[in-house]
């Protein structure tokens, strides 16, 4: 029998071609997958302490802490007052990222100061970061000084743990008293009832004069601290036979800030943070004086005036009286010819040098 030939229109081929019912089926067993592996992770977020690697975190915080100098860094998140505490970013007690390991002491002050920062919020936010909620304790322990500060709870069972050896740069200082006093003939001879005593910080000879960040005065990044002493020692007064020192008064007037910049002199404001004689917090003055002044010049100051390469003088006026009427007597006044400015600056018989400390730094998480 000859072949049964079937028409082209009627020929089936299923090959290739897949069912409705299959795609609908296929896209939807697609989607409860993706949603599925997307709630995965909050399903189990309960667990996740068993699994995080509190040590790492602990290095992660000291690395932060002892390498780098925090945000903002110049001027420094440390000099930032306790109203715009919000805009300290980040943590940090390194003086720069160049010197790892080298605390700055004016930033070790303030990260400890438990009356700026609440623990944990303002640390966590800081320095720990992250959406999980740590715990934690951070200590130094200052050998030289032989004090440990500390923040944070007391530590449990098991934490994750980092200790690091680093040095702590303190604060250079200038103390002038009676001695300095008479070596720079800084008591005038003539019986007035006003004096002025000037003060330098010749910002661009101390970046020039000491290349090393770790020894150098650089008020942009530093406090620096003036104190003066023996103020009965150096007032004579006219008459020794009528007059007693202890009864004539002292009192600091102001104290004007004068910028020089290309040789030219500008008053910029005043200073109205000294300290007085045993006080501790700073009145602005005028203020009467017992035996001595002392001047915080801390970076945010030197900053605000833009004179981090300039020269700055701290111009203190004194007035003197006796039972409320001037007296003239010779006292504190190096603002004429035979004698100038006191000069801060790297001679040790002026100021204080910067040092090294040993400390050791211990950060516990968990």
């Amino acid at each position: 029998m000859p072949s049964q030939v079937i028409p082209l229109y009627q020929k089936h081929d299923d090959d290739g071609n897949m069912s409705l019912d299959f795609l609908v089926g296929f896209t939807i067993f697609l989607m409860a997958f993706i949603w599925v592996a997307t709630m995965i992770p909050g399903i189990l977020i309960g667990l996740q302490a068993h699994t995080i690697d509190y040590d790492a975190v602990a290095y992660r915080t000291g690395v932060l802490l002892v390498e780098d100098p925090g945000w903002p860094a110049t001027p420094g998140w440390e000099t930032e007052s306790d109203e715009r505490k919000a805009e300290m970013i980040r943590f940090g007690l390194a003086i720069s990222k160049e010197t790892p390991n080298i605390l700055a002491d004016s930033k070790v002050a303030r990260f400890f100061n438990s009356t700026t920062f609440i623990y944990p919020e303002d640390y966590r936010d800081r320095l720990i970061f992250g959406d999980y909620p740590y715990r934690f304790n951070i200590s130094l322990r200052d050998i030289e000084k032989d004090t440990t500060l500390v923040v944070g709870d007391a530590l449990p069972d098991g934490y994750g743990h980092i200790r690091r050896l680093v040095k702590i740069k303190s604060t250079s200082n200038a103390t002038i008293g009676s001695q300095q006093i008479a070596e720079h003939r800084y008591t005038n001879t003539e019986n007035v009832t006003s004096h002025e005593f000037s003060i330098l910080f010749n910002n661009t000879k101390l970046l020039n004069e000491e290349k090393d960040p770790l020894y150098q005065i650089d008020l942009s990044s530093d406090s620096v601290m003036v104190n003066i002493t023996d103020f009965r020692e150096t007032l004579f007064p006219a008459d020794l036979t009528h007059v007693d020192p202890a009864d004539v008064e002292i009192t600091l007037a102001y104290i004007n800030v004068y910028k020089e910049d290309a040789g030219i002199l500008t008053k910029m404001g005043t200073f109205d943070g000294p300290v007085f004689d045993d006080d501790s917090d700073p009145v602005q003055p005028p203020h009467d004086v017992q035996n001595a002044i002392s001047l915080k010049i801390t970076p945010d100051f030197v900053q605000g005036m833009q004179a981090q390469y300039t020269k700055l003088y701290f111009n203190l006026t004194f007035d003197l009286t006796d039972g409320g009427v001037p007296y003239a007597s010779t006292f504190l006044n190096n603002t004429n010819a035979r004698a100038p400015p006191f000069d801060y600056n790297y001679h040790p018989a002026n100021v204080t040098q910067s040092r090294l400390r040993d400390a050791i730094i211990e950060v516990s998480v968990w």
